[in-house]
């Protein structure tokens, strides 16, 4: 348990208008607006990128769910809750999460207005959580600390080329960490988590030896894979459930979100590049 002080002293400037603010403010820290905004960067930016990023901010969430379980620490009372929200306080995945997202964000951009950016978001993201009565402060301290431990500790692994990472290695491997986490941490996100590491993973590695998809497009192409590939995400998301709902325990979410992370980093480029969703080099000005 915590000090409700700064929670009371924030919502004392309660407004129909500010609580629609920080409601949506706090949408842009959940786990699915992160599940559908990472695939984006893979297919339209850079799919090394997107892949490392997807890798990073999954274990980050994995990471968050582990420790929520372990000090399995309770909300602030329903009556001060603005949205619903259930689960574990401590620490806060989507100060965690925020700090994750925005801060790999800046690093990679190595930007003034980059880290702006970041910071302006982090901090919003974080104070709509107490706003909104979901969380103690300590929960936020917790979620911003974890976050920056995690960018410090990925920092020397930034420059690891993982193409050189033998074939057979990268996929036995790959199974190996995800049974290791799964066993880990079988309750909360963990199974989440572990499935679409699992499929980002093997995807990934399989596009680059089999697809070899290329992001550059034109806007009219990146509209349209923007729409294909969000459109299948979704509607797996939601086929999936009903197919593999006989799996025991929580493995029906490792699978379900496993052929996700496939779809994200293997299928959804493969239909790209089938369909012809990129830029056509011309030879001729190349000579």
């Amino acid at each position: 348990m915590g000090d409700l002080t700064l929670i009371l002293w924030a919502q004392e400037f309660a407004r129909p208008a500010l609580t629609a603010f920080f409601t949506a403010i706090t949408s842009l820290g959940s786990l699915e607006f992160y599940m559908f905004t990472i695939p984006i960067i893979y297919w339209m930016v850079d799919k090394h990128f997107g892949f490392r990023f997807s890798v990073f901010f999954i274990f980050s969430a994995y990471v968050n769910s582990g420790v929520k379980h372990i000090f399995a620490t309770e909300r602030p009372p329903s009556e001060l809750r603005l949205v619903e929200q259930e689960g574990y306080a401590f620490p806060s995945g989507h100060a965690q999460g925020s700090t994750a997202f925005w801060g790999f964000l800046a690093v990679k951009l190595k930007k003034p207005l980059a880290w702006a950016g970041a910071v302006a978001m982090i901090l919003l993201v974080s104070l709509s959580r107490i706003y909104l009565g979901v969380h103690w402060p300590i929960d936020i301290l917790g979620g911003l600390t974890i976050g920056v431990l995690l960018l410090l500790a990925y920092s020397p692994l930034a420059g690891m080329d993982l193409e050189k990472i033998p074939f057979r290695t990268w996929m036995l491997g790959s199974v190996l960490a995800a049974v290791i986490l799964y066993l880990l941490h079988p309750t909360g996100d963990g199974p989440m988590t572990v499935g679409f590491f699992l499929g980002a993973l093997l995807g990934y590695r399989l596009e680059l030896r089999y697809v070899k998809f290329q992001e550059d497009a034109t806007l009219v192409q990146n509209v349209l894979k923007l729409i294909l590939g969000l459109a299948a995400l979704f509607v797996l998301r939601i086929v999936l459930k009903p197919l593999v709902s006989w799996l025991p325990g929580e493995i029906d979410y490792v699978v379900r979100y496993a052929f996700l992370g496939l779809w994200a980093s293997l299928g959804a480029p493969f239909t790209f590049t089938k369909l012809g969703l990129f830029k056509k080099i011309d030879l001729a000005k190349t000579l």
